[in-house]
């Protein structure tokens, strides 16, 4: 399968498992089609044409013509310059490596991560938290976020890539969204006795049992093991990056119990606390793992000889796609 057909199937699975749903991703792909023809000519060149069909700001191939077959693929949550160096030096001494899939957005994907927030408020939404609030309290977060990254020294891994001629793409919210609606599935929609319970439901999932056995285990970071759950929500799990404090206070207000997150800010602990809402912290990169050993799974039903090499903090677990 060539990058371009491979990036591009790891789109529409993101779609699928988006919270907005697909007609809604649709009519905002339709929305910056109007807004791209409506520009005059000299602005154009601004205009990031991969939105016309691709709605995940933050998953994009960082380089490459699109036109490589690939078999063999290096896989990591965290890929930098570093991990790029240790590619190169592995292709020289003769592993066959087609192209990078890095997790956590690098170049343009990281400059357009704020793109993505929005979903969050649909995520809310789903546990009955009041879509205006939402919005209202999302859009400082998300102008804190675009003024925070916007200077950082963004295109270091991206040039790397193209200088060592290495394709490369970012699977961010795709992968996000497939680990979200895998623990709203899996878990959030279990009972259980107790925390202490939910807990090891969590850790019995391969990846978390994994990334346990390293010192890395989900961590019940506010509530008691013998205290009921109430109602559980993965509410931060996709969306880019964490959303606002004030989330928290939302969706105690909606009845939410329980949240399972990948990170848990301090700030966020604190409203927690304040509003008695119990706190999950699954671990971080067993979380990220999963998401993408789901879409590894569906991509190797597709390309059969599909070949990872792990690196960079990601273990592959397979599943029956």
């Amino acid at each position: 399968m060539k990058l371009q057909k491979f990036f591009a199937r790891a789109v529409e699975l993101g779609i699928e498992a988006d919270p907005r749903g697909k007609e809604a991703l649709k009519k905002m792909l339709k929305k910056q089609k109007e807004k791209y023809d409506k520009l005059e000519a000299k602005d154009k060149p601004f205009f990031d044409t991969e939105r016309l069909w691709n709605p995940f700001g933050d998953s994009r191939i960082i380089n490459g013509t699109g036109e490589e077959e690939i078999r063999c693929i290096a896989v990591g949550i965290d890929i930098e310059v570093p991990e790029m160096l240790l590619i190169d030096r592995l292709r020289e001494k003769g592993k066959k490596i087609d192209a990078v899939m890095i997790h956590h957005p690098e170049g343009r994907a990281l400059a357009d991560l704020e793109q993505v927030m929005p979903l969050q408020v649909d995520v809310l939404m789903q546990s009955g938290v009041s879509v205006t609030r939402a919005e209202a309290q999302m859009r400082p977060r998300m102008d804190r976020i675009r003024r925070s990254i916007h200077a950082d020294n963004l295109f270091r891994t991206e040039r790397t890539a193209e200088l060592l001629g290495i394709p490369a793409f970012n699977c961010h919210t795709i992968t996000d969204n497939l680990v979200w609606q895998f623990m709203e599935k899996t878990i959030c929609k279990k009972e259980y006795d107790n925390l202490d319970e939910l807990l090891k439901a969590i850790r019995e999932i391969p990846e978390y049992t994994a990334y346990a056995k390293k010192g890395n285990p989900p961590l019940l970071v506010n509530g008691s093991g013998s205290g009921r759950t109430g109602k559980i929500v993965a509410s931060e799990f996709t969306g880019g990056t964490n959303g606002p404090e004030e989330f928290l206070e939302e969706q105690a207000r909606a009845g939410v119990g329980t949240i399972l997150s990948m990170h848990v800010t301090e700030k966020t602990l604190d409203e927690a606390k304040k509003h008695h809402v119990n706190m999950v912290q699954c671990s971080h990169m067993a979380s990220d793992a999963i998401g993408i050993n789901l879409l590894l799974d569906k991509l190797s039903k597709e390309e059969k000889r599909l070949d990872v090499l792990e690196i960079a903090g990601f273990i592959r677990v397979k599943r029956n796609a």
